[in-house]
């Protein structure tokens, strides 16, 4: 048995940052500017994926994860699955295919650790239902399902499957694909399954629609809002609001999936929600201090060094 199954994608990053490179915000649009030359102060490639990202921070904290993801038979699926097996990730459920390319992303890097990412999902957008063993999920006491591309059939079975099996817990943090399903109303959210549903604050904007279905259906929402923290709802009501963690940030990616991993993480520990924030604060402050996202990952001694700290 698995404490939890991370479900998304699983890619490969390429970082490029430069001093000269600045995001600016003009009529709602972000405008890149740059001079003639653009030197770059640094470049990096790193594994990452919203199933990547969150498996890979749920091993570092102590628990038994394995990841379905689809990614092609290439030098960056060997890349991606060598990182797995270093940090302690099950790959028995990642799905190889020789015809499909590995997905992957390259992100430009601001100053002030804002990114511009343009991303090439590839065999990420390509699993299909019969990738989702359904044996497996029921034999953890997790599922944590990101972003597969508004895939509506994978996602359907998915939600089947744990219908089911009331001792399997679900977590949500949907990507632009499922949010357009979610705003088509292409399913019942009373047959969803979902204990804990993770979105930022531009995507709950986006499901103004339907908030009311989400918060009456699935017990804890929340909304991260980047440095300021965020907004936990409880059954349909706000609970309270929690404060971000001050933290030079380097580069912001992956801080809304180590933040889910940390939460995720404090529940299997039983602890309460009030508690898991403090965790998936701890773990998104710690890695947005470092580039890729998984870098400033914290294990699970460091994590509990940290709360230990903090109650002093």
């Amino acid at each position: 048995m698995y404490d939890c199954i991370s479900i998304g994608s699983s890619l490969v990053d390429i970082f490029i940052s430069s001093k000269d490179l600045e995001a600016k915000h003009k009529k709602g649009q972000e405008i890149l500017t740059y001079g003639d030359k653009l030197d770059l102060s640094d470049f990096h490639i790193f594994t990452g994926g919203g199933a990547s990202n969150t498996s890979v921070s749920l091993a570092r904290l102590g628990y038994k994860v394995a990841v379905i993801s689809e990614t092609g038979q290439d030098e960056f699926s060997d890349l991606i699955i060598r990182d797995f097996e270093r940090e302690g990730v099950a790959t028995q459920l990642l799905i190889r295919e020789k015809l499909e390319r590995t997905g992957g992303s390259v992100l430009l890097v601001t100053k002030d650790g804002e990114r511009i990412a343009m991303t090439y999902r590839g065999a990420a957008s390509m699993l299909d239902p019969y990738d989702i063993p359904a044996f497996w999920l029921t034999q953890s006491r997790w599922v944590h399902l990101s972003s597969i591309a508004g895939q509506k059939n994978t996602l359907e079975k998915i939600f089947k499957c744990l219908i089911k099996d009331q001792d399997t817990k679900l977590s949500w943090n949907p990507g632009k694909g499922e949010i357009n399903l979610l705003l088509k109303n292409t399913f019942n959210l009373e047959e969803i399954p979902c204990e804990v549903f993770f979105v930022n604050q531009q995507e709950w904007a986006s499901l103004v629609p339907v908030q009311k279905s989400i918060l009456v259906n699935f017990p804890q929402v929340i909304v991260t809002m980047g440095k300021k923290g965020g907004e936990v709802y409880m059954y349909g009501k706000k609970k309270f609001v929690f404060e971000g963690q001050a933290s030079q940030a380097i580069d912001n990616t992956g801080a809304g999936d180590s933040f889910a991993a940390g939460y995720i993480a404090a529940l299997i520990d039983n602890r309460e929600s009030d508690e898991a924030i403090v965790w998936g604060v701890r773990n998104a402050s710690s890695v947005v201090r470092f580039y890729g996202a998984k870098t400033g990952l914290l294990r699970r001694y460091q994590m509990l060094e940290l709360l230990a700290a903090q109650k002093k």
